[in-house]
């Protein structure tokens, strides 16, 4: 499929310089990367670093930022360059997102029930429903108009799934969980499960350790499970990656707030409420009870402590430990993580060690010599 430069710079609300008769078909990985007919999208906005990209790549066609005409530099080449066309635009990463939408129509199930599906004569499918095969739906769930579920799917009963989501293959949704519109869970998810929530009967040696008490039990510490009787909800415009596990609530219930994403492999433990707009990023783990405020982001492999307050647009750097409540605003890194300023000087202390250790040794060196001269 061709497309345009001018519809291109239409939906991006930009502005074309070079032929208006052009049209392209396909998307460069990287301007580096591509061949004479592509589009190619120059991200950076950094004056240098754009420039030297719109000179080498042999695409005939750029998307780059508008901002680049401050410029001198820039904008004499994106002036007198007369084999490129370029499409300006504030922000070329959208773009990308606006172009591969026009492009790239997803293409979905038809609706329809297959036949080897199983649905609870109380469930309650609204108009245009797709249901995959083995997939299993329960008493007293409802599912709103437009929603894709497909194959290998299990709704357990008292579900409330809302308009146009998307239900990979292989996802378990459990008991009472509330999913509203628009929200997109990826294939073997799991929503609902268990909290893990354990007591003993008697206090236990952790809960001792904790308190610096050193009396330990040696006999058995049998683990009590705590039921989990709450719910899950999902607000709308979620999306959840694939083989990531929401916890119900305890008592109340663990929240995914409005437009949140959450990618792969990452747990959500019970009674967590999550804001408006974060991004989750693979592997983390956060413990029970935590509340993360709005637009946090929270990078790879990192794992939040039980209880922990996060305020609005904190930045959880890779591989952080975070275990004390962090102020909005805040980037952090590090394990137990702190400020990325105070990290930064701290990596910077830990590179001088070898350093000082030179200048010690040779300090020592040099005074035994001294003593030595004076005995």
């Amino acid at each position: 499929m061709s497309i345009p430069l001018t519809k291109i710079a239409e939906i991006a609300k930009g502005e074309l310089v070079g032929d208006l008769d052009a049209t392209v078909a396909t998307i460069a990985t990287h301007p580096n990367d591509a061949e004479p007919e592509d589009l190619a999208l120059v991200f950076s906005d950094v004056p240098s670093q754009a420039l030297k990209l719109m000179e080498t790549s042999m695409a005939k066609h750029l998307v780059v930022c508008k901002s680049l005409l401050a410029d001198g530099a820039c904008k004499q080449f994106i002036d007198k360059e007369e084999e490129k066309n370029f499409i300006l635009t504030n922000r070329p990463r959208f773009t990308l997102k606006q172009i591969i939408d026009l492009l790239f129509v997803d293409k979905l199930k038809k609706a329809e029930i297959h036949k080897l599906s199983d649905i609870n004569s109380s469930a309650k499918l609204a108009e245009d429903v797709s249901v995959g095969a083995f997939t299993s739906i329960g008493a007293n769930t409802s599912i709103g108009k437009n929603t894709v579920i497909f194959d290998r799917v299990s709704i357990a009963e008292d579900v409330k799934i809302g308009e146009n989501c998307i239900i990979y293959p292989g996802v378990t949704i459990y008991p009472g969980s509330d999913i509203e519109d628009r929200v997109i869970i990826h294939a073997n998810t799991v929503i609902g499960s268990d909290g893990y929530s354990y007591v003993t009967e008697e206090t236990s040696n952790v809960e001792k350790l904790q308190k610096q008490d050193f009396n330990f039990n040696n006999g058995r510490q049998v683990q009590q499970k705590i039921k989990s009787i709450g719910g899950v909800i999902i607000e709308s415009d979620v999306e959840i990656g694939s083989c990531t596990t929401i916890d119900r609530g305890t008592l109340g219930n663990t929240i995914v707030g409005e437009g949140t994403k959450i990618d792969n492999q990452c747990q959500v433990a019970h009674n967590v409420e999550i804001g408006k707009d974060c991004l989750i990023i693979a592997k983390v783990g956060i413990a029970g009870s935590v509340k993360i405020s709005d637009r946090v982001v929270i990078a790879g492999a990192s794992g939040i402590a039980d209880g922990v307050k996060i305020g609005n647009d904190v930045v959880v750097g890779a591989y952080s430990g975070v275990h004390s409540d962090l102020d909005p605003y805040l980037p952090v890194l590090g394990i137990p993580a702190v400020p990325y300023g105070e990290f930064m000087n701290r990596q910077k202390s830990v590179m001088r060690i070898p350093k000082l250790l030179k200048e010690f040794k040779e300090l020592r060196e040099e005074l035994a010599e001294k003593f030595k001269a004076s005995e």
